[in-house]
């Protein structure tokens, strides 16, 4: 009989392992959120999908999974790994860097909004302990979405992705106490509650303390030992030591395992092995949450979703405007502008995993309905389904506010001065603003286009001829007056950004020469094929430049030998 369960666990891990292999690539290419593939396939392959079919169709028992019991034990694997990642990335440097947005702007979004949901939930007819769970859990949002989304559009060096990122992080250090505090209201306590309630947060503070006094004692040297003597397979295993140990010792007080988690993760973040451990856990990470959402996806059931569109689509748009109502609010209460503030409100406007996680464990707990918590699990699963697709619509209307609130000032393309023969450049960072001061210091008349407002402001305090505009936009284009210039220079580091603007300029004027930056071989030799362009290697200018300094140091030595013929 074990060996019977053994052998069905082991196929369904086997078939899941062979869904990623094949899910995962497919969603990368259509550039889809991993999180939200997961989840359709949960709900396809799960007992209210194809096993629904099978008694009919018999074949279909070999792919169906109709005991969710096998997947949630990997699934919590995966929240485990999840608050581990979040901990090893909150240093405590980069926490006080950014301390006015996470504990400000990201602790009154998380209080205002679930006062407000946590009232309509009341309103509603829930009971106050429920309706305060319920206003936590959706005040919280997707940080596997939003931080995916921001990571392929390059927006993290943005203001919108700071402040973005910066309300994630406060949400994602809120789930230990939303965690303590589903415990506190699933247990039975009696009359005792002030007493539980203290000697649960005694017992949280003597186990958050005792780990991790006992790891910044110890932990460092252990990593520097197993470093110095051991290969990558003891570093791997003592990673995953570290993690199981936090969390069990954290279990066995009583606690989440994902506070123990969380808390190795702190340990770790200190230490120079921060970023390898990293690269080491982030692809388990991604898998096993990968399962999270699977799991969740076997529990929708679609007959439900049937019986209630109306309200189901009524709550999913009530909650999503509502929580983009109040982080407009709050982001101009935070004097970041109305483009920032606009952007950010629609991206975070989902709920996330972690409302998952707590609702599940209260349905799981029976401390919430069934209907009620099947309700409330469909209204967070479909707005993070409807995320993907108002993302890049929050990215146009933050792109468009942000280019009407410059409109008609100095440092608008439309401003640009009126000049010729001059050299265009289109991007004004590192590099283009390097070229641009040794074209101005040999005397050439430049004008330069850059995206950023704040490389715009630091050239322009220099005096130099730079104004704010997409290269990528016909507006840009015509500022440039590439008609009488004498040629054009583009920078950027984004090689499909590059090859967008060649084609625009090629279409305005098909003789001008241009000459662009290429990153690797494939860049180099793509943007060399296009007429009239000339690209830049940085691999082969930087082997050059390193080739000729080794060179010139070996020629100092008195007893080099010279290869050149006599």
């Amino acid at each position: 009989m074990k060996e019977t369960h053994l052998i069905e666990f082991f196929w369904h891990a086997g078939f899941f392992l062979a869904l990623s292999a094949l899910v995962i690539p497919v969603l990368r290419y259509f550039k889809m959120p991993i999180a939200l593939g997961y989840l359709f396939a949960g709900i396809a392959l799960g007992p209210y999908g194809i096993s629904v079919l099978a008694d009919d169709m018999p074949f279909l028992h070999a792919i169906a999974f109709e005991d969710i019991g096998h997947v949630k034990i990997l699934a919590e694997l995966g929240i485990v790994l999840l608050l581990f990642v979040i901990g090893l990335e909150l240093t405590p440097r980069r926490l006080w860097q950014m301390r006015n947005l996470v504990f400000g702007l990201g602790g009154m979004q998380v209080i205002v909004t679930a006062v407000c949901i946590g009232s309509v939930a009341y309103m509603w007819g829930n009971a106050p302990s429920v309706s305060v769970l319920l206003g936590l859990s959706f005040a919280l949002s997707s940080t596997a979405i939003v931080t995916q989304w921001l990571h392929e559009q390059k927006l993290f060096v943005t203001h919108m992705g700071r402040a973005s990122f910066s309300v994630l992080l406060l949400q994602d250090l809120a789930v230990i106490p939303i965690l303590l505090l589903l415990e506190i209201l699933v247990t039975n306590t009696g009359d005792n509650v002030l007493q539980f309630v203290s000697m649960s947060i005694l017992k949280m503070g003597a186990t958050v303390i005792g780990i991790y006094l006992v790891g910044k004692l110890a932990l460092r040297h252990i990593f520097v030992f197993a470093n110095r003597h051991g290969g990558a397979e003891v570093f791997m295993a003592l990673t995953l030591l570290t993690i199981v140990l936090s969390a069990s010792v954290a279990a066995l007080a009583g606690l989440s395992m994902a506070l123990g988690a969380f808390i190795a993760g702190l340990l770790l973040a200190d230490t120079e092995y921060r970023h390898e451990i990293s690269a080491l856990v982030i692809p388990f990470k991604g898998m096993l949450l990968g399962i999270f959402f699977f799991s969740f996806g076997m529990g929708i059931d679609l007959h439900f979703i049937a019986e209630k569109p109306l309200w189901i689509m009524a709550s999913v748009i009530g909650l999503m405007a509502g929580k983009a109502v109040i982080m407009f609010a709050l982001c101009k209460l935070f004097k970041q502008t109305t483009a920032v503030a606009a952007e950010s409100a629609i991206l975070l406007s989902q709920a996330g995993e972690f409302g998952l996680l707590v609702i599940g464990s209260a349905l799981t707990a029976g401390f919430v309905a069934d209907n009620v918590g099947q309700f409330m699990l469909i209204v967070v699963g479909m707005t993070m389904l409807i995320t993907p697709v108002i993302a890049p619509i929050a990215r146009k209307i933050g792109l468009k506010l942000e280019a009407l609130s410059h409109k008609n000032k100095d440092y608008h393309a439309n401003q640009a001065i009126k000049t010729a023969d001059h050299v265009v450049i289109f991007g004004y960072g590192r590099i283009g603003s390097r070229v641009g001061e040794q074209l101005s210091e040999e005397g050439w008349s430049i004008i330069g286009f850059e995206k950023d407002l704040d490389r715009v402001q630091q050239a322009r305090s220099k005096s130099a001829p730079v104004f704010y505009g997409d290269a990528t936009k016909a507006s840009s284009l015509e500022a440039a007056q590439l008609e009488t210039a004498f040629c054009v220079v583009v920078t950027l580091d984004d090689a499909d950004a590059t090859k967008r603007i060649v084609q625009m300029v090629r279409k305005v004027d098909e003789d001008i020469p241009i000459i662009t930056r290429a990153r690797d071989t494939e860049d180099f030799e793509s943007l060399s094929d296009m007429p009239n362009v000339q690209a830049v290697a940085e691999f082969d200018l930087l082997s050059h430049e390193l080739s000729s300094k080794t060179l010139q140091l070996c020629a100092r030595k008195p007893d080099s030998v010279s290869i050149l013929p006599s």
